[in-house]
Order: C-alpha cells, then sequence, then structure tokens
C-alpha cells in the first residue's frame, strides 16, 4: 500500500484551498501574487517548512494590521458543514502561525482568532509563543477555557501548554514547574470528552518524565477523592505509563501492581533475525512461586543501533495478567518493527530485554535485517 508523504497535506492543492477561503472573505486578496511559483518552492521542503512558507504568502498578501488580517482569516473558516469552501484541517495551521507571528501585541484579538482556528484545526502551536512571552495572561485564559463548552478550546487549554509538545517549542519554565499548569489539568480531571482526557494524560505524562515522585503523590489525592470519576481513573491510568515502564514503585501501586522480581522467569526468543517490517517475538515462561495472587506488566525494552555504534532503549506495551499463587503461566510478546517517520533503523544486533513490573530481565540480542 503506498502511503502519500506527510509534507503533501501541505502541498499545491492546500495552498489553493487557503487562497480560495481567503478571496472569499476578503474579494481584494491578491490571490495570484499568494500562489506565484508557490508549486516550484514547497516541492523541496518537509512539512513544518511548507506550513511557514505559506504563513510567509499570507503576510505578503494580507492587510499589516492584524485588526484587519486576522478578521479575514477568521471569516475563511469553516462555517458549517455544508461550507465547502471555508478551511479545516491541515490548511488552517498556516493561519494559526500568522497570528502566533503577528499577534504578540495584540492579547485579545489573537485569543479570540486562536479560539475560533482551533474549532477546526488545532491552535496548540500558536498557543505557545504567548505562554512564553505573557506567562500569566496567558495561564489566565487557558483556565478559563478548560470551562468552555466546546471541547477543542478544553483540549487546547490542556495541549498547548504541555511543557514536552511533540513539534511545539519547548515550555522550559513548566518543564521546571510543573505546578503552573497543575490547576489546568485538574479542572479537566473529570471531562467527559475522550480528546479531551487523552490530552490531560499526555500532559500528565510529560511531568512524569522530570518530577516523577511529584506527580504520584498529586495523582494520589486524586484517586483518594471520593468524587473521581472512571474518566479520572483512566486518565491517571494512562499518564503513568511511562513511570510504569520505569518500575516507579508509585506508579505501580496506582495500578494495583506492587514491584515484584519472579524468581522463575525464562525469555524465550523466536526470532534471531528479524527483516523490517515483521516483528520480534519473544514468548516468557513465569512461574509465581509466592503465596498469594500477583498482579504483572510484562512489557519489553529493545535497544536499537544507532549510527554511531550505542545503542537507545524504547519501552513497547506488553500485557497485563494476574498469575496465580503456585501457577505457571506463558505468554507472546510481538513487537512489530515497521519504518516510521520518527525512528530511523540500522542493520545489526539489536538488545533486547523483558519488563516484568519495571524489573529488568536477562538480556537477550537480535540481528536486525533492513
Amino acid at each position: 500500500m503506498h502511503m502519500e508523504p506527510f509534507k503533501n497535506l501541505l502541498g499545491l492543492p492546500a495552498a489553493s484551498r487557503i487562497s480560495k477561503a481567503v478571496k472569499r472573505a476578503h474579494p481584494s486578496f491578491h490571490d495570484t501574487a499568494f500562489l506565484k511559483n508557490l508549486k516550484a518552492e514547497l516541492e523541496p521542503l518537509e512539512l513544518k517548512q511548507r506550513m511557514m512558507l505559506l504563513t510567509e504568502r499570507l503576510e505578503r498578501c494580507l492587510p499589516e494590521d492584524p485588526r484587519e488580517s486576522f478578521r479575514i482569516l477568521e471569516d475563511s473558516l469553516k462555517m458549517s458543514e455544508t461550507d465547502a469552501i471555508g478551511l479545516s484541517g491541515f490548511p488552517v495551521w498556516p493561519l494559526t502561525h500568522f497570528v502566533a507571528q503577528n499577534g504578540q501585541r495584540h492579547f485579545e484579538l489573537s485569543m479570540r482568532a486562536l479560539s475560533a482556528m482551533t474549532k477546526v484545526f488545532s491552535a496548540e502551536f500558536a498557543i505557545r509563543p504567548f505562554l512564553i512571552n505573557d506567562e500569566i495572561r496567558s495561564l489566565r485564559q487557558l483556565q478559563k477555557w478548560t470551562e468552555h463548552e466546546n471541547e477543542h478550546l478544553r483540549r487546547l487549554a490542556s495541549e498547548g501548554s504541555r511543557p514536552l509538545l511533540p513539534w511545539g517549542i519547548k515550555l522550559t519554565e513548566f518543564v521546571k514547574s510543573p505546578e503552573k499548569t497543575w490547576p489546568i489539568l485538574a479542572a479537566l480531571r473529570d471531562d467527559e470528552s475522550k480528546y479531551v482526557q487523552k490530552s490531560v494524560a499526555n500532559h500528565l505524562n510529560d511531568h512524569s518524565k522530570n518530577h516523577g515522585d511529584w506527580l504520584i503523590k498529586r495523582l494520589g489525592t486524586w484517586r483518594k477523592d471520593s468524587t473521581l470519576r472512571p474518566t479520572g481513573e483512566w486518565i491517571i491510568r494512562h499518564a503513568t505509563r511511562t513511570l510504569v515502564k520505569k518500575g516507579h514503585p508509585g506508579a505501580l501501586l496506582l495500578h494495583g501492581v506492587k514491584p515484584l522480581t519472579l524468581n522463575r522467569v525464562k525469555t524465550e526468543l523466536l526470532t534471531k533475525k528479524v527483516k523490517l517490517n515483521t516483528s520480534l517475538e519473544v514468548r516468557v515462561h513465569l512461574q509465581n512461586s509466592t503465596p498469594e495472587d500477583v498482579n504483572l506488566i510484562v512489557d519489553i525494552e529493545i535497544s536499537f543501533l544507532k549510527a554511531n555504534g550505542k545503542h537507545s532503549p524504547k519501552v513497547f506495551k506488553g500485557k497485563k495478567l494476574i498469575l496465580a499463587a503456585g501457577a505457571k503461566g506463558r505468554i507472546l510478546l510481538k513487537v512489530p518493527l515497521r519504518k516510521v517517520t520518527t525512528r530511523r533503523y540500522y542493520a545489526g544486533k539489536q538488545k533486547g530485554s523483558v519488563l516484568i513490573n519495571g524489573a529488568r530481565q536477562k538480556e537477550f540480542s537480535f540481528e536486525l535485517l533492513t
């Protein structure tokens, strides 16, 4: 199956859509100048660079005054399900970046524009410069959005302030001080939207990478709260996934799992040579020699070979099970090794270990054929 390159989400067809929508909102928009030689300029660029180029073209062709240009961009958005011209999805990204680039001295105008744009795409990247340049006022705005009836704005409150948002500017102050975004996360703890729940859990997981003990203490207070809903329980479990993989005792307890190293574990490597786009297969033999049932989280860590000859570890989720007192168990773990844009594979010896409740078992190695 042939997959379209990701960067083509902002190719010439998307640029033409932007031009048509802006022209509808602002009939004097110079669409010919906006599109001139654009195909050739876009071609060698990756997705984010394409977004920035389209933003530059908009800056050339729109009024300099944000009171005019922001209104035009807002009017270019998709107005209803039957609106075939208005913008939604990735073509809105250059519009949100336009606001971030040109709205730092126009806070209220910018917040109004981003609140409209996030409903049809996401303003999670564009809100971040405001958080850096005007932290107090921006956090106050995000706190207001936690109570908004629209789930996209509630999600923006969490996603936009994530300290380690992929593709986004790192929010160093929030990395250092997780307390700054805690009121936003607490306000969204019981949100009924899965879209919002995932963002809150991912935001908390970001904090877990630098403040594990702090996070477990805070989530422990949630767990003790009698008003906690099932949605909050789901967030707790998902937010602690990185700590569980690391075997953090507090995180394991939140999952109902005690830190444990089984005395009798055998790792059986079924695929000593693995071709790219197939799966590594490992069978794990377990025996519970304790006098009580145990909850087990069995994951697998693979240390991938890098270009410099060193290895970089990544943990893959495995399985959860309850092993009865004195019982034996056997599980099969499969890890697909597919081509992905976020990882480059290098042929040769890779290392691996099974993790049982965070405890690393005997290391094994396999050969990856690319």
